[in-house]
């Protein structure tokens, strides 16, 4: 067997079924290989950016990993970014990249990038949580386990690389793969110690809350987050990257807290009232705290559930740490005895209380009526609550990085887990959600699954329709095509005409470039053809680009600021003793 038989032979086995790739020389015996197995397909990319982005997708939709392949060079480097997001999102991805052959290394070959040439392991050194050189074919299986198992490692979760030169490809490989066993990808352990302390935490305080974050989402823990909440009447608001995990038309939720969150959410949660805050697998990062408000932290205890010790004591003083992942967690507190909760259950009337105060009038968005808006050029909020009500509740949508996401994220309810997706925690790459969401759909083909995008971040990745639309890949591709780069010309236009003009871009026809691709496209300028545009799109079965005309309006965010007086850029920061 040649290694990359062997190679594909490891992803098949962990039930991996497609790799993205872009071709080139020097994986040019992996394409052979691929093209003589039917267990893992080939999916031909645009550009190796999309291609690491695309198995960027596999990854968030599959609950296993995503995999690429590019050539050594710039088809490696073209895929930085993408590494990148990757890493700071803690997504396990594995990037394979060709490298010249062996005796051709430091000798000026075309496209060196081996440690005699550009050295790309040096470049992507600090967004990997492993990167190996394959020096000889023995060493193949010894090296794939290395590298997912530190893939996959709660620790240091997030993208690998693996450099196989050209040679080594070809070569024979002794051995055989052993299956990784299942814990690794589910990790199960909890401090039973931290969950006995926390009901003495809790004590009698009615003004009780839980954070859910992004390890709700990987440990499967959203039908005991949901049992748990129920049991005592605690109110459930999510991170973006969770949103979902616990369904935003529960009568506990609070919908999203951040800054293009719900104000249920902010206000339980930075308004200087709460007593007690349950955090569970979130890093409370910037987007998550208001710019790490001191207003965020309760006003008794802060409880914080995480598998990751580096999370756990990062930005805010923790009163009780609960080490281990949010599943195992919430299930060993369902089980605690009923005792242990009776003040809990003694606070809930007083917190049903509080939770109708924060919810007046029942509905977690700013400004419904702008769901409702006849406006033209069309509100992006009405864009998203029409495609909300054409799509099926188990639709996997995809918001891209840039004013449209922050819509996306504000407007959409989501009802499930990996069910709603964005890039906006730490990166922010713009372009990432056609790629992501091609990805998906090959991972989850049977769940519906939709883009929101700008016409900014179509400049970036969105020739990847063209992939989507060779490999009849149903999706669709919703552009709030504004003809501006839309959040920093809203900061530009406070500073004056030369500096907005700066953030302007020509209203390209999208539809028209979808259809060059071999996709559908559908042009909406009036918000009563959304609707029925939608229904078009998600009926065709195929790649559909609905390109539809909307003004630059305020965000949540800014709404926020607005109405609150205040700049995110002013806000006092919380220091690692507050």
């Amino acid at each position: 067997m040649k290694v990359t038989e062997a190679i594909l032979d490891v992803l098949r086995d962990e039930g991996i079924r497609h790799l993205f790739c872009v071709p080139g020389g020097t994986i040019d015996p992996l394409l052979e290989s691929l093209a003589n197995q039917t267990s893992v397909r080939p999916i031909v990319c645009a550009h190796e950016g999309g291609a690491a982005f695309m198995a960027d997708g596999y990854a968030r939709a599959s609950a296993r990993f995503g995999a690429y392949a590019v050539i050594s060079g710039p088809g490696f480097t073209n895929t930085i970014s993408a590494l990148t997001t990757a890493f700071t999102d803690q997504v396990p991805l594995l990037a394979l990249s060709g490298e010249v052959n062996t005796d051709w290394e430091g000798r000026g070959s075309f496209q060196d990038s081996s440690s005699a040439g550009v050295r790309s392991m040096d470049i992507a050194g600090s967004i990997t949580a492993l990167q190996l050189h394959l020096p000889k074919p023995s060493l193949t299986y010894h090296h794939m386990a290395r590298l997912l198992r530190n893939m996959l490692s709660h620790s240091c979760r997030g993208p690998v690389h693996l450099s196989i030169p050209a040679d080594v490809q070809r070569a024979e490989v002794p051995g055989d793969w052993a299956e990784l066993p299942r814990v690794l990808y589910q990790p199960r352990f909890v401090d039973i110690n931290g969950c006995s302390e926390f009901w003495g935490r809790v004590g009698t305080h009615s003004k009780v809350a839980i954070y859910a974050g992004s390890g709700c989402v990987h440990s499967e823990a959203s039908a005991e987050l949901i049992s748990f909440a129920e049991r005592f009447e605690i109110p459930v608001a999510t991170t973006m990257p969770a949103k979902g995990v616990f369904p935003e038309d529960h009568p506990l939720s609070l919908g999203v807290m951040g800054w293009f969150g719900h104000t249920p959410a902010i206000e339980a949660l930075s308004s200087g009232q709460l007593e007690v805050l349950f955090v569970m697998g979130s890093r409370l990062n910037m987007l998550d705290t208001m710019v790490w408000s001191p207003a965020f932290r309760p006003r008794k205890a802060l409880i914080l559930n995480d598998i990751n010790t580096h999370s756990v004591f990062r930005d805010f003083r923790v009163e009780l740490p609960i080490l281990g992942d949010a599943r195992t967690c919430l299930e060993a507190l369902n089980a605690s005895a009923s005792e242990l909760g009776v003040h809990l259950q003694a606070s809930r009337p007083a917190r049903r209380q509080w939770i109708a105060s924060l919810k007046n009038g029942g509905t977690l968005v700013d400004a419904p009526d702008h769901c409702r808006s006849d406006l033209c050029p069309i509100h992006p909020a009405r864009a998203i609550a029409d495609l909300r009500q054409v799509m099926p509740r188990t639709t996997m949508l995809f918001a891209d990085s840039g004013a449209h996401g922050f819509f996306a994220a504000h407007y959409w309810k989501a009802y499930e887990p990996r069910r709603f997706f964005s890039s906006i925690k730490y990166m922010g790459s713009m372009g990432w959600a056609i790629p992501a969401a091609i990805g998906a759909k090959l991972a989850q083909p049977e769940l519906p699954c939709a883009v929101v995008t700008g016409d900014g971040c179509m400049l970036m990745h969105g020739v990847e329709i063209q992939t989507a639309a060779r490999y009849r890949i149903p999706l669709v591709c919703v552009i709030l095509n504004n003809s501006a780069l839309g959040n920093p010309k809203l900061r530009a236009d406070k500073i004056g005409p030369a500096v907005s003009s700066l953030h302007e871009l020509p209203t390209h026809d999208w539809a028209m470039f979808a259809r060059s691709l071999g996709a559908h496209g559908i042009t909406v300028t009036d918000p009563d053809e959304l609707v029925p545009a939608f229904t078009q799109a998600l009926g065709a079965n195929a790649t559909v680009v609905v390109d539809v005309r909307v003004g630059n309006y305020p965000t949540p965010t800014q709404r926020f600021d607005l109405e609150m007086g205040r700049d995110h850029r002013s806000l006092p920061l919380a220091t690692a003793n507050f």
